[in-house]
Formats: structure tokens, C-alpha cells, sequence
């Protein structure tokens, strides 16, 4: 049963929410009669915190309107919801606040914060590495939900301190299945999060959506970081800049879904467009490869009409892997027919 001292925490932490709140409301989340609603009511304003009471038929308690709280009393998923609002302006440099300010609220921020928070909101802020991809592209191309806080806490807490991990994964096509990672960095690119690391069953370099992550368990033992650690190119791949890559840009006549099928997250970009003949869904795909032979394979087994923007060499590409098409579907005469 909680204590007397908790419920009055309790207590101003409802009042800290806004809005006015009715004496059978409080009773009910604080398990109280009415009574002690009113007792616990005095003991705040005895400890100088101003709680109005508001009278008639709809009344019940409320902080005063000037009155401005000392301390933050945030829940962990909303403490994290502020320093990532932070984070991101600050990252991306949008937004009227110099970096300066962003950095001193972040700090302010992370100074009142309960210390095993302080220290799950630390490992966020050195783990997660943002690219600067356009927020909202994946809410556009459809089929997201939303990354749970406790997962993003938790990845972050142990690849800070570099502990093993274990969760169960459900991929984009077919069943969950538990994976046993050494987790090296989370990724945010383009309003998605990816977390980067050793598969230690698989036995290779791994990328998993947070948003796919469940049941997170922390495991026994450390692990060694390798020393050309980049999780933020494991991620992006392509689309990262690199010498001896083809900035590819191609409208392609299909859904978002249908495209990315073939088009990853991790691998292209791809951004609705108008389509001035109204023939339905037109996407741009960018994606940055190295061969464009690649490419070609990819744009034909999409089967969908597309339009080259560039490079001009993809139309090269896409020409000889035609040629090799028509050359194989050439019944031989002499040959055995089967």
C-alpha cells in the first residue's frame, strides 16, 4: 500500500498536469475517500504550493494559474519526449533557438531528473546518431508504428555500457523470432530508428527497427566494440555519400508499398511527387549505388513504368540488361526443347 508521502507526490503530479480535477476523480486514481483528497490538499498548500479550489458543479482542484513549478515531475516516456524534441532541433538547427539554448535546456532538463533516468536519458542523448533525413518520409510511405520509449531507453542503457541483449524480432514478412545482439549504436534516418549490432546467432553485422523490437531482456557479460564501429553507415548504406557512387533519381508509377518491397528504408529514399497526368501514384526513388546494374535489376523486377532523371548512364544500364533478357528468352532451334 502506498504511503501517505506518495500519494501527495501523486497528488501534485495530477494537479501539474493541467486542467482542473473533480475530488471523486483524485479519490479514484489516489484510492482515497473524499476526505483525505481534502487532507492531502492542505498538506500541499501547508509545503507553499498554491492549489485552488473550484467551486459549482464541475469544480474541484487545480494549481494556481501563477503559480510556476519548481521541480519537473515527468514520467520516463515523457522526459523522453523533451530531450528528443531537443535533440532534434538541435541536431537539425531548425527552430528559433540558438544551439546554445538547446543545449543549456538539455542540460537543465537532465540535471532534475530522478538519477537512474538521468542516466537511461545520458545514453540516449551518446548513443543515437541522427542523419538528417526529412522527418515524416515514413509516416508518408506508410506502415510504421511507433517505437516504444522503453525500448529506445533500454538499447540505448546497454549499448552504452556495452551489455548484451536478447528480444524478439518480428521482420517485415513472417513470425517472430528471438535474437540474441551485441548492440553497437541506434540510428535515426528519415522519422525511423534502427538499432545496429552483432546478430551473435547469425554471426554477422545485423540492422533491426526499434519499432519491430519486443520483450527487450538484458543479458549477462560485456562485449568488445570493433574499431571501425560506424553504426550510422551500416544503416543508411547506399544512401550514404561515397566516392565512386551514382546519385540515382527515378519517378516510378507505383504505391509506396509496392516499391519498397525492393526499395528498403535502409537502402533508397522515396518521396510522393505530383503527377500532372493524373495517372495515379508517381514516386521519387533516390538512392546512391555502386554499380548501376544494380539498379537495373531492381527497376525491372518492379515491373512498374518509370522515368530515368539521372544519371544518363542508367539508361545504358537498364539497355544491355534488356539486350541480356531478350537473348535469353531466344528459343535455340537445335537445342534440346525439354
Amino acid at each position: 500500500m502506498a504511503r501517505p508521502t506518495a500519494r501527495v507526490l501523486t497528488l501534485l503530479e495530477l494537479l501539474q498536469s493541467g486542467g482542473t480535477r473533480t475530488s471523486a476523480e483524485l479519490a479514484e486514481r489516489l484510492d482515497v475517500d473524499g476526505r483525505t483528497v481534502r487532507r492531502y490538499v492542505e498538506h500541499l498548500r501547508d509545503l507553499g504550493i498554491p492549489v485552488d479550489t473550484v467551486r459549482g458543479r464541475y469544480g474541484g482542484y487545480r494549481l494556481a494559474r501563477h503559480y510556476r513549478m519548481p521541480p519537473l515531475m515527468l514520467t520516463d516516456e515523457e522526459a523522453l519526449a523533451v530531450v528528443w524534441g531537443l535533440l532534434l532541433t538541435g541536431r537539425s538547427g531548425s527552430g528559433p533557438a540558438s544551439i546554445g539554448d538547446v543545449e543549456a535546456a538539455t542540460s537543465k532538463v537532465r540535471r532534475v531528473l530522478p538519477p537512474a533516468l538521468a542516466r537511461q536519458i545520458d545514453a540516449v542523448v551518446d548513443t543515437v546518431d541522427f542523419t538528417g533525413g526529412r522527418t515524416g518520409e515514413a509516416e508518408r510511405t506508410g506502415g510504421r508504428e511507433e517505437a516504444s520509449a522503453r525500448v529506445l531507453l533500454g538499447l540505448a542503457k546497454a549499448a552504452a555500457d556495452r551489455r548484451p541483449i536478447a528480444f524478439d524480432y518480428v521482420p517485415r514478412h513472417g513470425r517472430a523470432r528471438s535474437r540474441t545482439v551485441h548492440p553497437h549504436g541506434i540510428v535515426a534516418v528519415n522519422g525511423l530508428l534502427y538499432l545496429t549490432g552483432h546478430d551473435v546467432g547469425r554471426q554477422a553485422e545485423r540492422t533491426f527497427r526499434l519499432d519491430r523490437i519486443a520483450g527487450l531482456r538484458l543479458l549477462e557479460g560485456t562485449f568488445e566494440v570493433p574499431d571501425d564501429l560506424d553504426p550510422v553507415q551500416r544503416v543508411v548504406g547506399p544512401l550514404a555519400a561515397g566516392p565512386g557512387r551514382h546519385e540515382v533519381s527515378v519517378l516510378v508509377d507505383a504505391d509506396a508499398t509496392h516499391v519498397r518491397a525492393l526499395f528498403p528504408e535502409t537502402l533508397a529514399s522515396v518521396e510522393p511527387v505530383a503527377d500532372v497526368a493524373g495517372n495515379g501514384h508517381r514516386l521519387r526513388v533516390f538512392v546512391r549505388a555502386e554499380r548501376l546494374e544494380w539498379v537495373a535489376g531492381r527497376l525491372a523486377a518492379l515491373d512498374r513504368p518509370f522515368v530515368i532523371e539521372r544519371p544518363q548512364a542508367l539508361h545504358g544500364a537498364i539497355a544491355a540488361l534488356g539486350r541480356k533478357l531478350i537473348a535469353a528468352a531466344v528459343v535455340d532451334p537445335g537445342g534440346d526443347s525439354g
